[in-house]
C-alpha cells in the first residue's frame, strides 16, 4: 500500500484568448465614451488599467500601457501650464487665485504679453483637457498591450496588406523600443557603467539607434525574401489604371460630400458618392487579385468573445442615447463659474461594460485554480 499522501491534480484548461477582432471593436466603444468630464473619465482610465493588467500579452508589448499613462501625466502637466497663461492679459473664470509675471514678446512674435492673474476655471479647464487626452492614451495603449497585433493583420484585406503592416509595426514600435532600452541598460550595468547626468545618454542612445535600424533591415530582407508585396505577372500594366480610378474616386467622394452638406438637393450627393464607392470598390478588388496572399487563421469566435462584441456595441449604443438624453453625465464645462463635475449611474454601467474581458479572464483564473481532481491511487 502506497503510504504517499494523495495529491490533488490540476486539470488543465488554457485562458480565454480572445478573437483578434474583439479588441478594435473594445477601443471604439470606449474612445467613443470618453467625454470631458473628469470622473466619467477616470472611471474609464480605470477601466483600462484593470483591463491592461489582466489581459496583456506576454512579452514587451504588454507593458506598453505605463509608458502611454506616462506620457499622459507629462501632456496633463503641460495642459495645465499652457491654461494658467493668460495670452495678452486676458484671462477668463469669475475666482481668481493667483498671478503670474507678465513677460512681453517682441514686435516679429506677435508682440503680446503672456502672464498675468489666473483663475481656478482656467485651471480646471486645463485639467479637464488633459484628464480626457489621458484617458484617450491609456485606452490606446491598453489595446496596444491586450490585441493581437498579427492577428489583425492578417484579417487586413489583401488592398490594404501594405497601411495593415505599417499600422502593426507602428504599434509595436514604443514597446520593443523600451524592451531594447532595458537590455542595453542591462548590459552596460553589468560593465560597470553608472548613469550620472544627461551627458551619459550618449553610449545608450548609440547602441539603441544602431539596434533599430538593425531590426528594420531584418524585417526588410525576412519580407522581401518570402515575397511579401509581389505582384502578379502581369498586373503592373494595370497599375497606372488603378492609381487614375482611385484618384478619381477619391475626387468623387469630395464633390459628393460637399453637394451633400452645401447644396439644397442632396440627390447629386448621393448619387456621386454611390459611383465613387463603386469605383473604389473595382479598385480594391483589382488590386487584392493582384497581390497572392497565402493566409492561416486558427482563431475562432467562442462564447467570451460574443459577450465582449455585444458589451462594446451597447456602449456604442449607450453613447448615443447619453448623448440625446443625459449629456452632462459626459461633458463638463467650468465657465463661466466653476462648479462641480456631474457623476450618475451611466458612467458606472458603461465602467462596467468596459471591464467585461477582464472579468472574463478573471472568472476563468479562478476556475482554473479551484477546479483540482484527486489522484485515484
Amino acid at each position: 500500500m502506497d503510504a504517499t499522501p494523495s495529491r490533488g491534480r490540476v486539470v488543465a484548461r488554457s485562458d480565454p484568448r480572445f478573437h483578434p477582432l474583439v479588441w478594435p471593436l473594445w477601443l471604439l466603444g470606449g474612445v467613443l465614451v470618453v467625454g470631458s468630464n473628469p470622473l466619467h473619465n477616470l472611471l474609464l482610465l480605470l477601466g483600462s488599467a484593470l483591463v491592461a493588467l489582466t489581459c496583456r500579452n506576454e512579452g514587451p508589448v504588454g507593458s506598453a500601457f505605463g509608458f502611454f499613462v506616462r506620457i499622459g501625466l507629462v501632456v496633463i502637466a503641460v495642459r495645465i501650464t499652457l491654461s494658467l497663461v493668460a495670452v495678452g492679459g486676458f484671462s477668463f473664470g469669475a475666482t481668481t487665485i493667483g498671478r503670474l509675471p507678465v513677460l512681453g514678446l517682441p514686435w516679429w512674435l506677435g508682440g503680446l504679453a503672456l502672464g498675468g492673474p489666473f483663475t481656478l476655471e482656467m485651471l480646471l479647464l486645463g485639467l479637464t483637457g488633459g484628464v480626457q487626452l489621458l484617458t484617450l492614451l491609456a485606452l490606446f495603449g491598453a489595446f496596444n498591450a491586450v490585441a493581437d497585433h498579427y492577428g489583425l493583420l492578417r484579417r487586413v484585406p489583401n488592398f490594404l496588406g501594405g497601411a495593415g503592416l505599417a499600422i502593426t509595426i507602428g504599434l509595436a514600435f514604443v514597446p520593443q523600443t523600451l524592451a531594447q532600452l532595458v537590455s542595453i541598460r542591462e548590459a552596460q550595468r553589468i560593465r560597470g557603467h553608472r548613469f550620472r547626468s544627461w551627458r551619459d545618454t550618449l553610449p545608450l542612445l548609440v547602441p539603441l539607434v544602431s539596434g533599430g535600424i538593425e531590426r528594420s533591415l531584418q524585417l526588410a530582407e525576412a519580407m522581401d525574401s518570402r515575397g511579401y508585396g509581389a505582384r502578379r505577372n502581369g498586373s503592373s500594366r494595370g497599375a497606372l489604371g488603378e492609381q487614375l480610378a482611385t484618384v478619381a474616386g477619391l475626387l468623387l467622394v469630395a464633390v459628393g460630400l460637399f453637394n451633400l452638406f452645401y447644396q439644397p438637393e442632396p440627390w447629386l450627393g448621393l448619387a456621386l458618392l454611390a459611383v465613387a464607392v463603386v469605383l473604389l470598390g473595382f479598385v480594391a478588388r483589382s488590386l487584392g487579385s493582384a497581390t497572392p496572399r497565402s493566409r492561416y487563421l486558427r482563431e475562432r469566435w467562442q462564447a467570451w468573445d460574443i459577450v465582449v462584441v455585444v458589451a462594446s456595441l451597447l456602449l456604442i449604443a449607450g453613447r448615443i442615447l447619453v448623448r440625446r438624453q443625459a449629456p452632462e453625465t459626459l461633458l463638463y464645462l467650468p465657465l463661466p463659474r466653476a462648479t462641480p463635475p456631474a457623476f450618475g449611474v451611466v458612467s458606472i454601467v458603461m465602467l462596467a461594460l468596459l471591464l467585461v474581458p477582464a472579468a472574463i479572464v478573471t472568472v476563468a483564473a479562478n476556475q482554473k485554480d479551484h477546479r483540482r481532481v484527486p489522484d485515484s491511487r
